[in-house]
């Protein structure tokens, strides 16, 4: 299918945690293929509006909807507010990490913050998106996961690569409910990419390229460009995958 005829079908695409990094590019990607953009960003306010700006250049409709996916109230209260929406595809990449805590000295809360956003927040999206999915017998699920599902992380990271690793089970139960009605689940698991967030741990991240057999850093638009193909028309046929961008890892 062109260009020209997926521009014709008007979608839309959910993307949570989209005002920066990963989410961001996912979002430009999608908007400059014409596709109408719902983002979902939890504070950054500033960076909602910068992005935006840069939507609406593509001209297509774009809405915003703020929620901190650590709070149960407010994954319902989000959810609630996609009622008026047909959405053809979510891209489920907000995910949050309790840094510099090895796993003994977690409390509880901290915990299922981390469950709460990469685990629940994306079951509860997906789930009441399903149902306009099959009805429409078009549905495409884009999951975030990270490699620390694939190596299990560190002591510093394991409620994190746990979340991960749920999340991917869930991809892998949804991929299966959804080949009858034309839904493709897929689930792209990002090594390390040059974010903020990444930005913030320079000596960790010197270790880490040098573990890369490529010996760099991913850029956003490496995963931002696999998301879009697995998210739209253009995938036909690929479901129920795990696929990795890490340079070789």
């Amino acid at each position: 299918m062109s260009s020209a005829e997926v521009n014709n079908l008007n979608r839309t695409v959910l993307i949570t945690g989209a005002t920066s990094g990963i989410g961001k590019e996912i979002a430009i990607t999608f908007a400059r293929e014409s596709w109408n953009i719902i983002c979902h960003y939890s504070c950054a306010e500033e960076k909602a509006n910068k992005l935006k700006g840069m939507i609406k250049n593509y001209n297509v409709d774009y809405h915003d909807i703020k929620a901190d996916f650590s709070s149960q109230d407010h994954i319902q209260d989000f959810v609630n507010k996609l009622k008026g929406f047909s959405i053809d595809t979510v891209v489920n990449n907000a995910g949050t990490y309790t840094v510099n805590k090895y796993f003994s000295e977690l409390v509880i809360d901290e915990i299922n913050r981390t469950l709460l956003v990469n685990v629940v927040a994306p079951m509860m999206i997906t789930g009441k998106l399903f149902t306009g999915m099959k009805k429409r017998r078009f549905g495409r699920v884009v999951n975030i996961s990270s490699i620390a599902a694939k190596y299990g992380g560190s002591g510093y990271s394991m409620h994190y690569g746990c979340s991960k690793r749920a999340l991917e089970g869930m991809s892998k139960t949804l991929a299966k409910e959804g080949t009858k009605y034309n839904i493709l689940v897929n689930t792209i698991r990002p090594g390390v990419i040059e974010t903020d967030f990444h930005k913030k741990f320079p000596k960790d991240m010197e270790r880490r390229i040098g573990q890369i057999p490529l010996k760099k850093m991913g850029q956003p638009d490496d995963i931002a460009e696999i998301a879009y193909y697995l998210g739209s028309e253009k995938n036909s046929f690929i479901t129920n995958e795990i696929i990795t961008i890490s340079g070789g890892e």
